[in-house]
């Protein structure tokens, strides 16, 4: 029968051979016997440094007749066995370290003994659990959540009917609408993975969940970019429209400087209280959309009053063949999607959203945007002629003052002011400050962006995202159409995302419990939609592709290499160690990559020449001040990297030369033809020669 070992309370129990009744796995406390070799050799290499006074070596022991390892108990070196003495912790209140667990990557071949362990959960465990997750945060009910995430839909008004009324013309309202109905695609799909998997971070965590990270860092550079992006229109928006009204200058400031106002300005207010934010947001939603009731209301009774006369001359400009209108629409539908931009964001806080008031949230902003884009357009272009409309002026505000005077106008700037100016950038904090966090959580970036204020805000989120907005409206030139054309790639690319997840949910992860599920055609109707979006918004201006993927490489190179910094890590060093010129400057005097970098060359070198299990390193030294103090650590480290291999550490006094090598290689039997070294220096003093066969392993 099988050996089993159960720990209770320290004590031990071992199960008996049926027949003899024999105990057939010796207690703790007693000697084990060797174990038998399977099939490998036990090697042993050697590393050797330049320094004489400091010299390592290791060697090989060979297998007996009976195929039995034969290299003596060593006292000296306490991972002789693989005991894991110095292993993590486990939970267990049996002190004796012979009974820590084997690593999680050990190894068939490595000779060290795993263990059975009982862990008894105590009722007071259980309730701390119990009341752990019941400590929920404050969740937003549909209001608040949608007005996070509406400010950008609602207010994308303001920068996105210039660009579509110079695509579409007349047609303008029927792109827009057309662009809202699309966005019923979406609903049910991001219902779906909702409901799977209700985590931040929006499509970086789906594809965390349904694919792996290397996809899910394509998702979170996507949704990095897309928050950046939107907060840097949203800023420059309000600073045109701003600009526009005081005849291109604010009191002798430039858009450009009161757009890096803005958003150092909510930047502030997001360290003081990001997580009130919601109510700032709610009410920045509800003064836009009074603002937009009487801006319909007053061109309405405008239109009823003048009549029209301009609908119809601005319906004679149209294109007059079929092909052309076709164009104009289609052209003008994949531009409109700049009038819905925000709505991608919403998954990105549904942690924070109470789970019943999500689809609501979704309806609301789809609904609400629907009722205003194309009702609003169209009431532009009844009451406003094409000549005006496309003067590159603030179109809203004309229209404000043509249907109620100067107060309406001013009423609209002041509401353009607060719901892109504030809401589109608090937006875009948000978004980008819970990708963050979830980052964070997974070891992509670093854990500083955990941290919070006694304010609860996570301040070194905010400050990057400050940071990146900036860089990102500076590297466009502080230019308007530039940062928006790279938004037009960007929203549709995230949605398409969504489409993405969605598939690979339904077929990789069908089994994720949910209570909602989208209908399979829907999902590849709506990633198709993207598709064709993103293709006519890149045909017109072939360059924005450019600009994006400009700005998406670095994105993604940066979320890569912070995954990747261990690996980047080690190639630094390796560089430095290449590099004379880096090793005479000041600042890297006290980097020493030599004693670890050689090591894993070692062993890496063993495991492609030699059948082993096992390594000893052997440093010879004459003070013991002299050893390198991370050589215990770093041989440590190596033995968890190379689980197929039992890596042990043997210190010798004495000086590195042939009779020291001579005398090791009789103390542990291990012919020299085993053992290896690093290449010497040429003021080592001895030949390769004077080592009877020593190999040197090419460090």
């Amino acid at each position: 029968m099988k050996a089993t070992t159960l720990r209770d309370e320290a004590k031990t129990t071992h199960a008996t051979n049926a027949e003899g009744g024999d105990d057939i796995v010796p207690p703790p406390s007693a000697p084990r016997t060797p174990r038998t070799n399977r099939t490998l050799p036990l090697d042993v290499m050697n590393d050797v440094t330049t320094n004489d006074k400091e010299k390592t070596i290791h060697a090989s022991n060979p297998n007996d007749e009976d195929g039995n390892d034969i290299v003596p108990p060593l006292p000296q070196s306490p991972r002789t066995y693989k005991t894991l003495v110095h292993r993590r912790p486990y939970i267990t209140d049996d002190p004796d370290p012979m009974h820590a667990p084997p690593s999680f990557a050990q190894s068939e071949f490595e000779t060290g003994w795993g263990s059975t362990s009982y862990v008894e959960l105590t009722p007071h465990d259980m309730e701390l659990a119990s009341s752990h997750l019941a400590t929920k945060p404050v969740l937003l009910e549909t209001l608040r959540a949608s007005s996070i995430a509406g400010n950008g839909m609602y207010g994308s008004v303001f920068y996105a009917f210039p660009a579509v009324a110079a695509a579409a013309g007349i047609f303008s309202p029927l792109a827009l609408l057309i662009a809202c109905l699309i966005l019923f695609l979406f609903r049910p799909i991001l219902r779906e993975l909702g409901s799977a998997i209700r985590m931040n971070g929006a499509i970086y965590s789906y594809l965390l969940q349904c694919s792996g990270k290397a996809m899910a860092l394509v998702g979170a550079a996507a949704i990095f970019l897309d928050s950046v992006a939107t907060a840097s229109v949203s800023a420059a928006t309000a600073s045109a429209y701003l600009s526009g009204e005081f005849g291109g200058a604010l009191y002798g400031m430039k858009e450009a400087a009161v757009a890096l106002g803005i958003l150092a300005l909510l930047a502030m207010v997001g360290l003081f209280n990001l997580r009130g934010s919601s109510v700032l947001a709610a009410s920045f939603t509800a003064i836009h959309l009074a603002t937009m009731a009487i801006l319909m209301v007053a061109s309405l009774v405008a239109w009823a009053r003048h009549g029209s006369d301009t609908i119809r001359a601005n319906w004679e400009l149209r294109p007059q063949s079929g092909s052309e209108v076709a164009k104009a629409i289609f052209y003008g539908t994949c531009l409109a999607f700049l009038g819905v931009t925000g709505f991608e964001t919403i998954p990105t806080y549904i942690e924070n959203i109470k789970p019943s008031s999500y689809p609501l949230t979704l309806d609301v902003c789809i609904y609400t945007v629907l009722a205003l884009n194309a009702p609003l357009m169209l009431l532009v272009y009844a009451l406003l002629p094409t000549s005006d409309i496309l003067s590159g002026g603030n179109i809203l505000s004309l229209l404000a003052e043509r249907v109620a005077g100067k107060w309406l106008r001013i009423l609209v700037v002041v509401d353009c002011m607060l719901v892109i100016g504030g809401g589109g950038v608090l937006l875009g904090m948000v978004a980008m400050s819970s990708m963050l966090q979830r980052l964070a959580k997974d070891r992509v970036v670093p854990s500083a962006f955990l941290r919070t204020l006694p304010t609860g805000s996570a301040h070194w989120s905010i400050l990057f995202f400050l940071l990146v907005a900036i860089l990102l409206y500076a590297s466009s030139g502080f230019n308007l159409t530039t940062i928006s054309s790279v938004f037009a790639v960007t929203f549709p690319s995230v949605l398409l995302l969504y489409s993405v997840s969605n598939l690979l949910l339904k077929f990789d992860r069908d089994r994720l419990p949910r209570d909602y599920r989208a209908n399979l055609g829907v999902t590849v109707l709506a990633f198709v939609a993207m598709l064709v979006v993103l293709v006519g918004n890149i045909v017109p201006s072939p360059k924005i592709l450019g600009l994006f993927l400009a700005y998406f490489v670095v994105v993604l190179a940066c979320l890569v290499g912070l995954r990747s910094r261990i690996r980047l890590a080690r190639i630094a060093m390796w560089l430095y160690d290449q590099n004379s010129i880096l090793q005479k400057w000041s600042w890297t005097k006290g980097w020493d990559s030599s004693i670890i970098y050689n090591l894993v060359e070692a062993i890496l070198y063993v495991r492609r020449n030699e059948m082993t299990s096992r390594v000893i390193l052997l440093h010879a030294y004459e003070n013991a001040l002299d050893i390198p103090s991370e050589m215990e650590a770093n041989v440590k480290i190596l033995d968890e990297a190379f689980p197929g291999i039992t890596v042990d550490l043997i210190f010798l006094t004495g000086k590195f030369n042939p009779v020291l090598v001579e005398a090791v290689s009789a103390k542990l039997e291990v012919p020299k033809s085993q053992m290896f070294m690093n290449t010497m220096g040429s003021s080592h003093g001895f030949d390769l020669s004077d080592y009877g066969g020593v190999r040197v392993a090419n460090l």
